[in-house]
């Protein structure tokens, strides 16, 4: 590389002169010739990746060095005239820019100069019309104001005659009524109103017209009002023209008093002997008052929605006026005791009557607040409270282990037998609150609530009584055996079951699907509080319950299956003394089963009987019965199988020893001790035999342990060969 430089600079000394050159580069043709005849491309110089040694090697391969070095230098000439050229030509511009920007600002300023006398001239010209507009705004307030005070004293020139015009009407009144005197009434009450809301704000000086204005307005009402009584009693002929005037004159309410007062009251027979029977009357009259009241409108073609709502709402609050104690201490001794109660038949009774008036009444969207106000009269917690609270305390004093004893023969609901006294209170509750004499729908929600915890309280007490109250009941004086007590409960729990949930099908579903019917009408009247009822949750409940019973009662059957199997076990250890009855005792040779299997089989007889009077179905009496009977009978299987095993080993020498000692040497083999023992427990093991078969009960024990009684020599020959075979 080093000798490639040395040989241009060789040839840079060979080259013409700058001024030769230039001389060729003045013209523009002549640039682009010798651009033409560069040996190298001048592209490579605007490349990113230019690089001197590829370029030297590309441009040797057309020129050798000293002509790339004339062509190197004839192109920076061409690029540094071309520079000339643009910087000649950006600076002719600029001188022309600078030309032309003197030119503008002295155009700049003179339009400024006219702008400013523009601006004078304007504000000069503008300040008398703007004095002119000041003066003219204020003459527009004061008359604006002028004239507001004229139409504010216009408004009250016409207040004051169209006082005095209602003044002079009512000083002309009719002594009958008047459609024509009626009409012009109320065209005047209207101008009045009209006029006295247009005066707007009052100040002292109207004090007078106020005074006035309420003068007019109560001889306005105590006349319509009189008017409406006599129309109300005659044929309804005039009723919607009165109303009208009523509702100008915002007198309803004073209204509604005064008809509840003179017309209704008057029609109501106050009654103290029987407070059912009064209310019954009460809605009875309400009732025919309305169908009465409204016939005579409709017959005068006066029945609109405000004549209905009017006599509505006056029967109506009547009906809540006579139970409202707070308000009418005169009522309070009638129906104190029923809106409170204190004899809840009566307050059921009252109660279903008022939802019978509710649920009749026309039109109850109309009325829904009053309506509602009427049946929440009625205190429905107090009721439940005292439905509930008696059935709680039973069953909490039933819950005491003293306390706990079976009915001796059952307590009957319906064909059934109850025997636990809480599980007789649990049906009762049950039915009770569902029953028509108890149940309210408005309380399905309560009532529902108070079912579930019925029965989860069952189960508790059924764990509590199967765990604990055996072994306190077994203390008593009484010694009721315990296996009794588990027989009872079991036929309790099944009982209970089956009854609860003939009652849910037959009775709380039906109530269920009728409130269901009628509480879309209900929902309309009062916007009430609890939802249509979905019966799944309460079904699954009493799934659960039934689950859980059936576990109750497989429970107790195994508990009854392993105290009775204990007592007859007990019993049948009598097998273990059979060999003292017989050795050295003389006694005669058996003739039949021992005492004690047949003590044991009584007890186990017992059991069945006791069972059966509980009313056990006959499949569980079967099945409990066959696992007592294997399970005392394979325990009895063993305490023979070791009475044999005792006889086997001792009776050889025992015989040899009472024959030599009682010089009996001729006694035949079948009188011996060992031969009763073994005939014995043939008997007992026939007659465990025969109850095992008539119960189904298969156990080849039995039938081995009878033919090693039976065969002595080979019972014998087993015993001593069976530690031959193990030396």
């Amino acid at each position: 590389m080093e000798n490639v430089k040395r040989k241009m600079e060789e040839n840079a000394k060979n080259c013409p002169s700058d001024s030769n050159i230039s001389r060729v580069l003045f013209s523009n043709q002549l640039n682009k010739s010798n651009e033409s005849t560069l040996c190298f491309n001048k592209a490579h110089f605007s490349r990113s990746d230019f690089n001197v040694e590829r370029f030297i090697n590309l441009a040797r391969r057309r020129a050798n060095l000293s002509q790339i070095h004339n062509d190197l230098r004839v192109y920076l000439k061409i690029v540094q005239n071309s520079m000339i050229e643009l910087i000649n030509d950006d600076y002719a511009d600029f001188v022309n820019l600078s030309s032309s920007l003197v030119g503008l600002k002295d155009s700049i300023e003179k339009l400024n100069k006219d702008v400013e006398s523009i601006w004078d001239d304007f504000f000069s010209s503008t300040s008398s019309l703007i004095s002119a507009a000041t003066n003219i705004e204020k003459y527009s307030i004061d008359l604006a104001e002028c004239r507001q005070l004229q139409i504010c004293i216009r408004s009250k020139i016409s207040l004051i005659k169209a006082i005095e015009r209602l003044s002079e009407i009512l000083n002309n009144k009719p002594d009958e009524l008047d459609g024509f005197w009626m009409s012009k009434l109320a065209d005047s009450i209207v101008d009045l109103e009209l006029w006295y809301k247009k005066v707007g704000s009052i100040d002292d000086k109207l004090l007078q017209l106020v005074e006035a204005r309420s003068s007019c307005i109560v001889s306005v009402r105590e006349i319509v009002e009189q008017w409406l009584i006599y129309d109300l009693e005659k044929d309804c002929q005039h009723i919607n023209v009165l109303l009208g005037i009523l509702i100008l004159t915002d007198s309803l309410d004073s209204t509604v008093s005064k008809v509840m007062t003179e017309i209704i009251d008057c029609k109501i027979e106050k009654r103290r002997d029987d407070l059912e029977r009064f209310l019954y009357s009460i809605f009875a009259e309400i009732k025919k008052m309305r169908k009465h009241f409204i016939s005579k409108a409709k017959k005068n073609g006066n029945c609109n929605l405000d004549v209905t709502a009017f006599l509505d709402k006056c029967l109506l609050t009547y009906v809540m006026s006579i139970l409202d104690q707070d308000r009418n201490p005169f009522i309070l001794q009638y129906f104190g005791s029923v809106l409170i109660p204190s004899d809840n038949r009566l307050f059921h009774r009252c109660f279903l009557s008022t939802c019978e008036f509710i649920s009749s009444w026309p039109n109850p969207a109309s009325s829904r607040i009053v309506l509602r106000m009427i049946r929440d009269k009625f205190n429905l917690l107090v009721y439940f409270k005292l439905e509930t609270q008696h059935i709680l305390a039973e069953l909490k004093e039933s819950t005491i282990y003293e306390k706990i004893n079976l009915i001796e023969h059952g307590s009957e609901i319906g064909n059934e037998k109850l025997y636990y006294q809480y599980s007789v209170i649990v049906i009762n509750a049950f039915g009770r609150i569902w029953s028509d004499d108890v149940f309210l729908p408005p309380l399905i929600d309560k009532f529902w609530d108070f079912s579930i915890k019925l029965l989860s309280s069952y189960l508790g007490w059924l764990d509590k009584i199967s765990r604990y109250s055996l072994a306190a009941v077994e203390r008593n004086d009484d010694n009721i055996e315990s296996w009794r007590l588990l027989c009872a409960l079991r036929s309790d729990a099944a009982t209970l079951d089956a009854r609860i949930f003939d009652l849910a099908l037959l009775t709380v579903w039906k109530k269920i699907r009728e409130i269901e019917v009628v509480l879309i009408f209900w929902l309309n009247i009062f916007i009430l509080t609890y939802k249509i009822l979905d019966v799944t949750t309460f079904g699954q409940c009493l799934s659960f319950f039934s689950s859980r019973i059936a576990e109750k009662i497989e429970d107790l059957e195994k508990s009854s299956i392993e105290k009775v199997a204990k007592n007859l076990s007990k019993i049948l250890e009598g097998v273990s003394d059979i060999p003292r009855h017989y050795r050295w005792t003389k006694k005669p040779f058996p003739a039949e089963a021992s005492i004690y299997i047949i003590e044991a089989f009584s007890a186990f007889s017992d059991f069945q009987n006791e069972v059966g009077n509980r009313h056990w179905p006959s499949e569980s009496i079967i099945n409990v019965s066959r696992d007592i009977l294997r399970v005392a009978l394979i325990y009895f299987c063993k305490k023979a199988e070791q009475v044999l095993d005792s006889v086997e080993q001792t009776g050889s020498s025992l015989q040899r020893f009472k024959r030599r000692t009682t010089n009996l040497s001729d006694q035949s083999n079948t009188d011996t001790d060992e031969n009763k023992i073994r005939n014995q427990l043939l008997f007992d093991l026939a007659y465990c035999l025969d109850w095992a078969s008539n119960h189904s009960l298969e156990l080849p024990v039995i039938v081995t342990l009878m033919e090693r009684a039976k065969n002595v020599d080979v019972a014998i020959k087993e015993k001593v060969s069976a530690p031959a075979e193990m030396h």
